[in-house]
């Protein structure tokens, strides 16, 4: 599969031809002491060879030598030499772990503690993905808002997707310390808004405010390691930090439950405030901030340098696309002209963000230099967005399942084997024990393809099963089921950062992952509202088609959790009966994602790890 942006196999052999001879030219430089086994970056042999190149003496045959003034003229020279290969390794701090200063950086209890602070902040960024899945149930009998379930995800999808690389720009050329507790702050704010909500609306714009701060943490936490620990220790700690969100996909839902159910869901949110506390004071106190050679720039100079329009355009096209989704079918039919003004906003907006992107060059959101170059790249971008379709609209939909047409709590009401927490257990579990099993047998074995294959033909086998369940399914049905969708899932969830890093060079690689990251985030804001649409118009249509004078709407308007208390007993085995159609047909959507990714993993272009360094970008 080729693209037309794509570099031919006879442009990258040129490529590779010319680097070989630029490098036999500008061959190392060996001079007397310490610095005589180091070797000179690309640049930096180039100046050497030029210094010889302009003085015959040091070119000058052995033989020529023993003339007393030739002596004296290439020991001059020689010294030269010395002078330039000494200043060029020593100005050049980055050229590898051999030469990297560990006395800058944080030690001892100091960096244990930061570290602390930072774990925190990212598993409260990851844990509110989906923590609030098993208490949607109760917070829509609460607030009467079953229609507003797919903006209770998307809300914080929505803004942690749009400003996230804009985050990327800001810690780039301001302050990091002071961005990061900024946002930590935000993120605690939307925290407060949602434990304190009165409504529905005032829940979603509290997820709003908190996704706004999310977007800077998890990048900014990688920043922070990077300007506090070592880089031959850097991986432990970036791994540690990307590790969190597969604990948070297990640990989110059981907590959301045993909240919900013993204390009260705005506990969800209120969680967030102790724990946020602690790593502001570990930042604070712990992290130095770096001094750069951004830090001269005027305010307005920095500010230029963030696409703060781009950003503005691509959050207000993706609202529009979030709206037409949430109304069309269910609180208008798809011919209002609401709905299709929101379409109609959304590609204009696109256009115009599409064209600030072409002007912005590498100062865009997404450049589109590194959008498409690579061929790979392009895949890896859609590839994550239709598997995180898939993925968020399992982990968003499986609680209605248990909670409403199997009747439990959304922690078990103290029976743990009866909860829909703990039964999406499977699910979350075989996700992150197949991540890591993946993700080192790529290491052991270099290819990353065939395991894109592999998990996204799982995956849609697994979305293809749970489509199946029934009222009555056996517990072992749906356990398996959900094993069979997770482990295909975390086949092929962390390939797109790894293909990226891979097929980029250095200096694109967090452009690269930041484009992954996007699109990945993006796929799940969209799924959760695309899915709520079925789901909703599910219950519309079925309800009646199994029931005798049960209005739908009435049923709608209970929640997951009281449709027993308003339902005759007489009808409600159809309601339950109606309900698990309108559920599993919201799986129809993962399906149809799971198979077009299924379709995208062709595109990868065949690659290895094998013998380039990685650099732990990110996690879904």
């Amino acid at each position: 599969m080729r693209f037309p942006w794509s570099k031919t196999k006879e442009a990258e052999s040129s490529v590779m031809s010319s680097d070989s001879s630029v490098q036999e030219r500008n061959a190392p430089v060996r001079t007397d002491g310490p610095a005589s086994t180091e070797l000179i970056s690309h640049e930096k042999r180039a100046v050497n060879s030029d210094t010889i190149t302009a003085n015959p003496a040091i070119q000058s045959e052995p033989a020529a030598a023993a003339d007393p003034e030739n002596i004296a003229q290439s020991e001059k020279h020689e010294e030269l030499n010395r002078t330039v290969t000494t200043a060029t390794t020593s100005s050049d701090p980055g050229g590898g772990p051999g030469e990297d200063d560990e006395s800058k950086y944080a030690t001892g209890l100091p960096l244990h503690l930061l570290t602390l602070g930072l774990v925190l902040s990212t598993f409260v960024v990851a844990l509110d993905n989906t923590i609030i899945a098993t208490a949607i149930p109760k917070i829509t009998t609460v607030f009467n808002s079953l229609d507003d379930v797919g903006w209770y995800g998307s809300s914080y999808l929505l803004t942690t997707t749009s400003l996230q690389p804009s985050f990327g720009k800001v810690y780039t050329y301001f302050n990091v310390k002071w961005t990061y507790m900024l946002a930590l702050l935000i993120f605690e704010f939307g925290s407060v808004l949602c434990g304190a909500a009165v409504n529905s609306t005032m829940l979603i714009v509290g997820r709003a405010v908190a996704g706004c701060g999310a977007a800077a943490l998890f990048s900014g936490g990688m920043t922070i390691i990077g300007y506090s620990v070592p880089l031959r220790k850097r991986p432990i700690y970036i791994g540690l930090l990307s590790s969190l969100f597969g604990v948070a996909s297990v640990v989110g839902p059981l907590l959301g439950g045993a909240f919900t159910d013993r204390v009260s869901w705005r506990w969800c949110f209120y969680i967030n405030l102790p724990i946020g506390a602690v790593a502001i004071a570990a930042v604070f106190c712990f992290f130095k901030n770096p001094e750069r050679k951004h830090s001269s720039l005027t305010l307005r100079e920095k500010i230029a340098q963030i696409d703060l329009l781009g950003a503005f355009f691509l959050i207000c096209a993706i609202v529009c696309l979030l709206l037409a989704l949430q109304w069309g079918g269910t609180t208008y039919p798809w011919s209002n002209s609401k709905v299709w003004g929101c379409l109609l906003g959304f590609g204009l907006l696109m256009t115009v963000f599409t064209g600030i992107q072409l002007w912005k060059g590498d100062l865009a959101t997404l450049p589109p230099r590194v959008m498409l170059k690579q061929r790979t790249v392009f895949i890896c971008a859609f590839f994550s967005a239709f598997l995180a379709m898939g993925l968020y609209t399992h982990i968003y939909y499986l609680p209605f399942y248990f909670q409403a047409v199997k009747g439990t709590s959304a922690e078990g009401s103290g029976i743990p084997a009866e909860g829909s927490g703990i039964r999406t257990i499977p699910y979350l579990v075989s996700l992150t024990i197949s991540s890591v099993i993946v993700g080192g047998s790529v290491t052991a074995l270099g290819p990353y393809v065939p395991f894109t294959w592999f998990g996204s033909a799982v995956f849609a086998v697994g979305s293809g099963l749970l489509h199946t369940l029934k009222v009555h399914s056996s517990t072992g049905t749906w356990i398996g089921y959900q094993i069979v969708a997770g482990a295909g899932a975390g086949a092929c969830v962390q390939i797109p950062f790894i293909a990226v890093q891979v097929v980029l060079k250095k200096k694109d690689m967090p452009v690269g992952n930041a484009v992954a990251i996007f699109f990945n985030s993006l796929g799940g804001a969209i799924s959760i509202s695309i899915a709520q649409n079925i789901f909703s118009n599910g219950l519309v249509k079925e309800i009646p088609k199994y029931t005798k004078g049960v209005d739908p709407y009435k049923i709608i308007a209970a929640g997951a959790t009281h449709i027993r208390e308003v339902t005759p007993p007489s009808q409600l085995a159809g309601v339950l009966h109606a309900y698990n159609i309108a559920v599993t047909n919201s799986y129809i959507l993962a399906i149809a994602c799971a198979c077009i990714a299924f379709l995208l993993s062709f595109g990868f272009e065949w690659k290895s790890v094998k013998g380039k360094k990685l650099e732990i970008g990110g996690a879904a």
